[in-house]
């Protein structure tokens, strides 16, 4: 069987249900929910054959133009994303039927999601980087137009336009690295963006452009990375992406947009390692400082899908310690990040859409602290919404438990293997991390799930029919299991499972989420966290300020700095349009004038060419031209 066929097919079925979707749509609105189902299901059936008939990694490709090629490339990485992207996908979809079933435009909602997906399957099967950047843009400008869904609301269309706006400084980083690369390349290689190449021959692109140049371009990369996988400092996109349906965010977090940063990385990783363990390390240091900073601030917000927006940011950067830590996983670096970004995939997905269910039987009503006792009300979805809370916190034995302690011990060995003190910052910021997502993430659940009802809504919430909680059952039980499937997925992807710690070490993390639990246990089973007053605290007001990044965003550098640049830019412009139009009223004044001149008398048409020419060899003989 011609695999690279089958993989073609894969981002093709949803490309080409995306305008089916639509135009189906037009005359029958719940036909454009099963188009797109159906082509996503396709894909999934063929990302399974590719699984099941791969045996050596096959690339195939078609010149574009002069030395760009575009195709496909089939490897164990590749195939293991294009499953558990086209996998749930398919799940967030089913949903979205009865998430979204009653809202008018939801034949654009269908196409808009079929080609968001049919974006990510695209860039994860690229042959070339210049055609993943395409796919790469095709992600952000869906995302934009999916957060923005609901663009009545002006939060939403405000929101749509930040992300944008933030995850285009990334791209612009992304695409003067790949100028870099390929000016560098050229002369050596015929297709310079060839990923297969770049990264079987990584040694040989390192020889050819030299350490200080290949360190400048996966810089450039992880540019591209923070901004599409919301790692300090370019995060703060993605809690305010929250205004766009629920389901939508499930996407975004779970198999999509946000997962298309660290899978840049983890597809050029060879030439990460190549530049060298300073670059590594700041792989590291990044995604560890990321896990904790997020995590505070998830301490303190009350909106839910706020609550687990910023959880995605923080799991994103346990994805990124865990390609830092080279020096002790070796080639299982990218197995490792990649086996928790499929965990963080199917729990995430599902703790989203029960959070969709809650919000719908909610009114749309997002704090946590108006909910409460919805266990009692809403058994099924409150129970799996449960599932995905342990998973989250990485309590044994769910799968978060294999895929995050895995990282938080190689980071212990990470510190271990170095005589510098700093080595020591991802493990401590991870563990920490550890605490605080089990505390942020608990909160949440206890705030929703226990005590009284503290709202009228809330009085009377009730589960959906069983079939639409399906596609989250189905995620439910991979987040239970698939811990008993690391090593089989760390061995595809070429690495094995060899961490060996201490085992006050390897416990810590667990019993630090332990302690967590029972601490906001205490304090959000019932009402003692009514009578705490945080907001004299000075910490908490920093944190509850997001430790005012956006206020240094909007308020210095958008109003202070690159208004005031736009409006000297704008009185350039008016001042360029000023003599332009002085210029057109002079043109127009001295074709007065020579239309004056066209008197129709030869002799006067003679006499002036004499003069002019008399005056131009003056001119001449002056400058020494004769």
């Amino acid at each position: 069987m011609d695999l690279s066929l089958v993989a073609w097919f894969v981002f093709l079925s949803p490309l080409i249900g995306f305008p089916l979707s639509y135009f189906a749509g037009l005359y029958r609105k719940n036909l454009s929910g099963l188009i797109a189902s159906g082509s996503i299901a396709i894909s999934l059936l063929l990302s399974l054959i590719l699984y099941l008939g791969y045996t050596a990694p096959v690339h195939s490709s078609i010149n574009w133009f002069y030395s760009f090629n575009y195709g496909v490339f089939i490897d164990p990485l590749s195939i293991a994303m294009v499953l558990m992207v086209s996998f749930v996908s398919l799940m967030i979809h089913l949903f979205a039927m009865y998430y979204m079933g009653k809202d008018p435009n939801r034949h654009v909602y269908f196409a808009e999601t079929s080609l968001f997906t049919a974006g990510m399957l695209g860039l994860v099967l690229s042959s070339n980087l210049l055609e993943f950047f395409l796919f790469w843009e095709i992600v952000g400008l869906c995302s934009y137009l999916l957060i923005g869904f609901w663009f009545f609301k002006p939060n939403a269309a405000s929101a749509a336009k930040k992300a944008f706006i933030v995850t285009r400084i990334g791209d612009m980083l992304f695409i003067i690295g790949l100028a870099i690369l390929y000016s560098s390349l050229v002369a050596f290689y015929p297709d310079p963006l060839n990923i297969q190449y770049l990264i079987t021959h990584a040694s040989l692109v390192l020889a050819a452009i030299g350490s200080a140049k290949l360190t400048l371009v996966v810089l450039l990369f992880l540019g591209g990375a923070i901004g599409k996988s919301s790692q300090f400092p370019l995060h703060v996109w993605i809690p305010d992406a929250m205004e766009g349906p629920t389901t939508v965010s499930a996407l975004i977090h779970a198999a999509t947009m946000v997962t298309a940063g660290i899978y840049l990385i983890a597809r050029l990783y060879p030439l990460y390692y190549m530049s060298g363990t300073d670059t590594l390390y700041l792989l590291a240091i990044l995604g560890s400082f990321t896990a904790i900073f997020a995590g505070m601030i998830g301490l303190v917000v009350n909106d839910i899908k706020r609550i687990l927006a910023y959880s995605t940011i923080s799991q994103l950067g346990y994805m990124m310690a865990a390609l830092g830590l080279f020096a002790v996983l070796q080639g299982s670096a990218v197995g490792f990040s990649m086996y928790h970004l499929f965990v963080h995939a199917f729990f995430k997905a599902m703790l989203f859409m029960s959070a969709g269910v809650i919000l719908l039987a909610m009114m749309d009503l997002r704090d946590v602290r108006k909910m409460g006792g919805l266990w009692t009300r809403m058994p099924m979805t409150v129970s799996i919404m449960f599932i995905g809370s342990l998973t989250l916190a990485a309590i044994y034995p769910t799968a978060g438990y294999f895929s995050k302690d895995s990282i938080i011990s190689a980071s212990y060995l990470y510190m271990t293997s170095a005589s510098q003190w700093y080595y020591a910052l991802p493990w401590i910021f991870l563990t920490i991390g550890s605490f605080l997502t089990a505390a942020y993430t608990f909160r949440m659940f206890f705030l929703v799930a226990l005590g009284k009802p503290r709202s009228e809504l809330a009085a009377h919430a009730k589960d959906p029919s069983i079939y639409a909680l399906l596609p989250l059952i189905a995620l439910a039980v991979l987040s239970l299991t698939y811990g008993l499937f690391q090593n089989d997925f760390l061995t595809f992807l070429g690495g094995s499972y060899t961490i060996t710690v201490p085992p006050y070490i390897e416990y810590l993390p667990i019993i630090l989420a332990a302690i967590a639990i029972v601490v906001t246990f205490f304090i959000y089973s019932g009402s003692r966290w009514e009578r705490m007053n945080l907001a004299k605290s000075r910490l908490y007001s920093v944190v509850k300020n997001k430790f005012y990044l956006d206020k240094l965003y909007t308020d210095v550098i958008a109003e202070r700095v690159i208004l005031p640049l736009s409006s000297s830019f704008a009185s350039i412009e008016e001042d360029y349009n000023s003599g332009i139009e002085r210029i057109g009223r002079g043109s127009l004044d001295f074709g007065t004038f020579l239309r004056k001149l066209q008197s129709g008398v030869v002799e006067s048409y003679f006499t002036l060419i004499i003069l002019a020419s008399a005056v131009v060899f003056i001119i001449a003989i002056v400058l020494g031209v004769f």
